[in-house]
């Protein structure tokens, strides 16, 4: 994978150096995505980039995250007296109801100051299954 994106990175910033004299001062200054990963995860994927704001740097980390929220509503309950397999008295209970199954999605993110590509990448592979 590092290959991949050693690939990906040098030809950004080739076709980034034509155009690096055009830009004008005030557009220099402004945030850049320095470097950036997506892993896929086991429920959803986390995004990784790395800011650059003139000198300042951050790692921004964003982990999506699906799943269900699942809801339960009772409507009929049934007793009945049974037998269980050595013959004693036992009740048995029957519940009906409604259930509703609902897919949540939703993001966390962090932002640390400095460079922590490198170190959140491989925690987030680490963590894959």
């Amino acid at each position: 994978m590092s290959k991949v994106m050693v690939g990906i990175v040098g030809g950004a910033l080739m076709l980034m150096a034509g155009t690096a004299e055009a830009r004008s001062a005030q557009v220099a200054q402004s945030s850049q995505i320095w470097e950036q990963a997506h892993v896929p995860l086991a429920n959803g994927l986390e995004a990784i980039a790395v800011v650059r704001n003139g000198q300042a740097e951050r790692t921004v980390a964003c982990r999506d995250t699906a799943d269900v929220v699942a809801a339960f509503r009772p409507e009929v309950i049934a007793f009945a007296p049974a037998h269980n397999a050595r013959g004693r008295a036992v009740t048995d209970e029957e519940v009906a109801g409604v259930e509703t199954l609902t897919p949540v999605a939703f993001q966390n993110c962090t932002v640390a100051a400095g460079d922590h590509f490198n170190r959140d990448v491989a925690k987030a592979q680490a963590t894959r299954s």
